[in-house]
């Protein structure tokens, strides 16, 4: 089975958080802004090596909720696996797109190893975010020579619903100057095919056990 980037690959998807600004009714990890805590950097590290060591080594990819909430806690993730030969990735909304702040922060990430940012935008995150902030980050990710991958929910398989037009007609406008991957999901079972399923086969889930 494919990975993201095209290859045959194992890697790995860390839910650090349940924690997010949005509150989308397809999240499938129930992510909401009443939800607070992070995963401790110590399991975090315990858990991708042991993933690691299990053969899930072509790369990582730390998501919540929304990371970058908490750029400290990412910092933290990032150094504990810097020495680790893997590639590293990171999912958000991309909220922080008209902040200044997070030019820096994204090139002191990549400095400690991230690979790339996984934008998430589809039908479902339109509502909560315009297309400034959106171009905003996808303009200091490309200025830091960090890969970009769009990633964005499908409902069908073929396309046909209102909201599966609409997911492909944005994300075709933001990327319509860059040249870049796209990965697409779906919320159902049912309609997960080798183009837009998840990577379960290929892929290790660990989640955040919060007790709080």
């Amino acid at each position: 089975m494919k990975s993201f980037n095209g290859g045959f690959m194992k890697g790995i998807r860390i839910i650090v958080t349940y924690q997010c600004n949005f509150l989308c009714h397809h999240c499938r990890y129930r992510c909401a802004p009443y939800k607070r805590g992070f995963m401790n950097q110590d399991e975090f590290e315990k858990r991708a090596l042991d993933a690691i060591k299990d053969g899930y080594n072509n790369y990582i990819i730390i998501e919540g909720g929304e990371v970058f909430l908490n750029p400290s806690m990412l910092f933290k993730y990032l150094k504990k696996i810097k020495d680790i030969e893997i590639k590293k990735y990171v999912v958000t909304n991309g909220f922080w797109g008209n902040l200044d702040i997070y030019f820096r922060i994204l090139k002191n990430l990549k400095d400690i190893g991230l690979a790339g940012i996984i934008l998430e935008y589809d039908y479902f995150h339109k509502p909560f975010i315009d297309e400034d902030k959106l171009k905003g980050a996808i303009d200091k990710v490309l200025k830091n020579d960090l890969e970009l991958i769009f990633k964005g929910i499908l409902l069908t398989d073929d396309i046909s619903t209102y909201e599966d037009i609409e997911t492909l007609k944005e994300i075709k406008k933001l990327m319509r100057p860059i040249n870049c991957k796209v990965i697409f999901e779906s919320t159902d079972k049912k309609f997960r095919t080798e183009i837009h399923k998840r990577w379960t086969l290929d892929e290790k889930l660990i989640l955040f056990k919060n007790n709080a």
